[in-house]
């Protein structure tokens, strides 16, 4: 063979006369990832541009609405005083422990009624009802009978969330293939074993989708609640809106409003997209929405 039809790595070599290795190619699965993720963010942050500059461009023919530039010097206000750390942080824990709560209720409540057939009859429309109804006429509901306290306020967030998934756990139980229960009854699974092998795993995505929507429900209910009811202040979102309201200060309310927006985006970048990332990758889902 000649030197002209030799391999190229052969022919290659390192500063010691040794004879260079193969150039291998980066890593498909490596560079694919990265570039999805460049490529996930990449209309975030354009929208998020068009955003502000319809804002900016709102506040400058309404000169009575603070524009961007009045609203970030707010918020820095805010991180400087330490009340906007405060505003996160109580935020962040309540909802965690309510919507915990809303969690453990709802899957429960909706596995019983999705696999008992009585119980679907008797409280699904019920449940539907339920979800249908403005979560704000709770309010004063629960300032009543459980007092103006934190745990009334934390009763309407918890609750508020459970009707929507008890009704996305049911329906994603009853959608399971029948196939797929006999084939783990085939292998031995019944009882609670068949409902932690077979079952929910099968309903999970439906019930994330559950979780989303119990999620942004209860996020609600905890700003309405701050906003409707001062007495029932107990994380401080709707509290500073409130105060807003009666001070005529707009800027702060509009810095409250850009944080709502702000934590519900870190939500569901940082916690729901990668929960339904995990979900859909061993399903073989991953990629295909982008290449459809």
């Amino acid at each position: 063979m000649s030197a002209s039809e030799a391999p190229a790595h052969s022919l290659l070599a390192d500063a010691h006369g040794a004879p260079a290795g193969p150039a291998y190619p980066a890593d498909p699965v490596t560079t694919g990832v990265a570039r999805r993720r460049r490529w996930d963010t990449a209309p975030m942050v354009v929208t998020g541009g068009m955003l502000g500059l319809a804002w900016w461009l709102t506040s400058t023919l309404a000169p009575s609405l603070p524009g961007p530039r009045a609203t970030a010097a707010q918020l820095w206000d805010m991180a400087l005083s330490g009340s906007l750390v405060s505003i996160l942080w109580r935020t962040a824990a309540f909802m965690a422990v309510c919507f915990a709560v809303a969690v453990v209720l709802g899957i429960g409540g909706g596995l019983a009624i999705g696999m008992n057939r009585s119980l679907d009859r008797g409280l699904s429309a019920y449940l539907a009802a339920l979800q249908g109804m403005p979560t704000s006429m709770w309010i004063p509901v629960a300032a009543i009978v459980l007092g103006t306290d934190v745990w009334s306020l934390g009763a309407v967030v918890a609750l508020g969330a459970v009707p929507a998934i008890v009704l996305s756990t049911r329906n994603s139980v009853r959608n399971v293939p029948p196939l797929l229960v006999r084939a783990g009854r085939t292998l031995g699974e019944s009882g609670w074993s068949l409902t932690r092998r077979v079952i929910l795993p099968a309903a999970f995505p439906g019930i994330m989708s559950g979780l989303e929507l119990g999620w942004s429900i209860a996020f609600r209910c905890l700003v309405a609640g701050e906003i409707f009811s001062g007495a029932l202040s107990g994380t401080g979102i709707g509290e500073v809106i409130g105060r807003a309201r009666t001070s005529g200060d707009l800027t702060e309310m509009m810095a409250t409003i850009v944080i709502v927006l702000l934590f519900s985006v870190v939500v569901d970048r940082f916690v729901f997209a990668p929960a339904q990332a995990r979900l859909r990758g061993p399903r073989g889902l991953e990629g295909a929405a982008s290449r459809g």
